[in-house]
């Protein structure tokens, strides 16, 4: 498993990986375009560090990481590679980025997410909508004293 920083040959394949991903957990069709995803893309990337995931040579997750104000605003691994340590890796990878704790949303029906979070000791500290898909989503935070790396390989 190599992590690396996003470079703009990787659009294509994170936007790809983004979409699919996001569908397959979500239980319902995005009301934006795929074009429309493309564009926050751009908005994003000026301010945040972003890492991909290359296993087996392909691009299997991306990180997307507010550093400044350590909000993890994007984490996907492609459908076909979860639960095999990936997502684990990328929020390690974020914890050493922001040691003094960080925070992240997810959508509320993304049980699968959720439990991947709480396990690994986030601790649910609100609920709002989220603006580009109108849907309700769940807060998560922790702390410097994050201990959840244990259990999860």
């Amino acid at each position: 498993m190599i992590i690396r920083n996003y470079q703009d040959s990787d659009f294509a394949t994170v936007i790809r990986l983004w979409w699919d991903s996001w569908h397959s957990s979500s239980g319902y069709q995005h009301p934006k375009a795929i074009t429309d995803w493309q564009r926050r893309w751009h908005q994003l990337l000026p301010t945040h560090k972003v890492v991909v995931v290359e296993q087996q040579s392909q691009l299997v997750a991306f990180a997307a990481l507010d550093a400044q104000h350590c909000v993890l605003a994007q984490l996907f691994v492609a459908p076909n590679w979860k639960h095999q340590g990936i997502g684990t890796r990328l929020m390690q990878w974020v914890s050493l980025q922001c040691p003094q704790g960080f925070t992240l949303r997810t959508a509320a029906t993304n049980q699968e997410s959720r439990v991947f979070y709480e396990n690994l000791g986030l601790v649910e500290v609100g609920c709002d909508i989220n603006e580009f898909n109108g849907r309700e989503e769940v807060q998560y935070a922790t702390h410097s004293s994050f201990t959840g790396w244990a259990h999860e390989q």
